[in-house]
């Protein structure tokens, strides 16, 4: 009988399916740390959106970006490497007949995740958006306040 190596061949064996089935469960958390985390900078941005003056959608889209609301004095990439192409502002003005239905919505579509596994090779582009609608509260505010 010839069983030295059996032993070797079946810890081999054992050992790649083992590793595949740890990079799986790496690239599985990988991105849904990276889906969690933007999920938390839109609402981040948003938060401070609805809670400041609208000037426009570029202190939103900084604010998912780079994390402040002005744009970065030297240029770098954006938060996990994504672009102002990325990052979707909307807003939605007040109209006579609504004057509460002021609303920011800010969406990141896109977002390409990148992941640990060598077969795979390449990133996945997320279809599902990551998306955060408010009203807008220095409106809501003021209107609540000459109610009283």
């Amino acid at each position: 009988m010839k069983t030295r190596g059996q032993s070797l061949v079946e810890s081999t064996l054992v050992l790649l399916i083992f590793l595949a089935m740890l990079l799986g469960v790496m690239d599985c958390a990988q991105v849904l740390f990276a889906h969690q985390s933007l999920v938390e900078r839109v609402n981040r941005a948003v938060r401070w959106g609805v809670t400041h003056p609208w000037e426009g959608s570029d202190p939103v889209v900084n604010l998912v970006l780079h994390n402040q609301p002005e744009e970065p004095r030297e240029a770098r990439p954006g938060y996990l490497g994504n672009t102002a192409g990325n990052v979707v502002v909307r807003y939605r003005q007040a109209t006579a007949d609504r004057p509460d239905d002021e609303i920011l919505s800010v969406e990141i579509v896109n977002f390409e995740a990148r992941l640990f596994s060598p077969w795979v090779g390449q990133a996945l582009v997320s279809r599902r958006p990551v998306l955060v609608s408010a009203p807008m509260a220095s409106k809501a505010a003021a209107s609540h306040e000459t109610v009283d």
